[in-house]
């Protein structure tokens, strides 16, 4: 998000700043690394969020310094350090799901021969934490970290699946349902009746909407709450994954996904007290 306080990039001396301000254009220097580019310059990220080219200098050099960043000494460019690594090792180390579900999906996948994709709800986009690549050829595979709208994504509706009607339309009331195909849905009325289909047969489909080609089935996974936790999803290409094939490999997402949520304490809830 631009900062209106630093008027022209490369205009005259950095204003002062408070530290405060600081955090914040610190955070926002490290979230321009979000995309798909590896490597950032200082000046387009500089342009980009509206800061003063010499204090985004300054925030880069420190995010380095502590491991944040790291810089490429052949082109003056950063890209993501060691620590943001360590960071997120520890995260998905601290995740029972992430633990338990890891041999499941690859399970899933060498039985099925698809790509198989554990998901979790995050704003209103469905993100992938964990991606097995099938054994078949021709596999269309996300990557890890990968963001997919929830209205155009067999996880996203599987992580949706308890919501009714209202609940539904107050989610994804600022979503933008832009088009990434031809079949993507592109209004929340549509996503809304559609979503009746999805609560009464417990399992998704993505039929081409976020990408032209591919087909996608998905499950939720649920805690020992109850609550939806995450999504796990078999994708393939459209020639493969048609009709039975289509019903077989969302029965085995759903199984998979209901032994992982029996291992995350689902349907014990006189154990748990709940």
């Amino acid at each position: 998000m631009p900062y209106a306080t630093d008027a022209t990039p490369d205009d005259g001396p950095a204003p002062r700043e408070s530290g405060t301000q600081a955090l914040d254009r610190a955070l926002s220097v490290l979230l321009a690394f979000r995309g798909n580019d590896t490597e950032r310059k200082v000046s387009d990220v500089s342009r980009e969020l509206g800061l003063h080219k010499s204090t985004a200098s300054r925030l880069f050099r420190a995010l380095a310094d502590a491991g944040f960043l790291q810089r490429n000494e052949e082109n003056g460019n950063y890209r993501l350090g060691v620590t943001v690594f360590e960071l997120g090792a520890r995260y998905l180390a601290g995740l029972d799901l992430h633990t338990l579900a890891r041999p499941l999906v690859h399970q899933l996948a060498e039985e099925e021969g698809e790509s198989v994709n554990l998901s979790v709800l995050e704003g209103l986009d469905a993100i992938s934490i964990h991606v097995v690549q099938g054994t078949r050829n021709l596999q269309l595979v996300s990557r890890l970290g990968r963001r997919i709208p929830l209205w155009c994504s067999a996880a996203g509706k599987a992580l949706l699946i308890d919501q009714d009607d209202a609940a539904l339309r107050a989610t994804l009331a600022t979503a933008p349902f832009t088009a990434l195909t031809g079949n993507t849905i592109t209004d929340l009325d549509t996503f809304v009746s559609r979503m009746a289909t999805v609560r009464q047969q417990g399992w998704a489909l993505n039929d081409q909407e976020s990408e032209e080609g591919l087909r996608v089935v998905a499950a939720p996974v649920r805690d020992r709450h109850g609550r939806v936790t995450a999504a796990i999803s078999v994708s393939g290409p459209i020639f493969r994954v048609d009709g039975d094939r289509m019903a077989e490999l969302a029965a085995a997402a759903c199984r998979t996904a209901d032994e992982l949520s029996r291992q995350l304490g689902y349907g014990f809830g006189e154990v748990w007290g709940d």
